[in-house]
């Protein structure tokens, strides 16, 4: 039988994986990614997986494809389709905050 859980959201990590091992989740993974002013988590895809983004704080870019974007604040959404290289890029002066679902369709 499968069970619930909560995670505490908190500190100051770079990255915090909320969920994603086997024993938690089937096919979905989500995270916790803090980034400093200027800093990126860098160019990547997430496979055969659509993946959310919600900024929780602060403000960037998240760039996408092969020259597109969008800039995003606090309460922003993002939705990344299966395949499509991307990344995130903190612009603003204070931290950029943001949970990321991923998972396979």
């Amino acid at each position: 039988m499968e069970k619930a859980f909560w995670i505490q959201l908190q500190g100051r990590q770079r990255f915090l994986r909320l969920f994603g091992d086997s024993s938690k989740a089937k096919g979905l993974r989500s995270g916790l990614v803090t980034l400093k002013s200027k800093e990126e988590v860098g160019k990547h895809n997430t496979g055969s997986c659509e993946e959310i983004i919600v900024i929780i704080s602060g403000s960037g870019v998240v760039r996408y494809g092969l020259k597109n974007s969008f800039k995003v604040k606090k309460n922003s959404f993002v939705y990344i389709p299966p395949q499509m290289p991307h990344n995130v890029i903190n612009t603003g002066k204070k931290l950029l905050q943001y949970i990321y679902t991923a998972a396979r369709v």
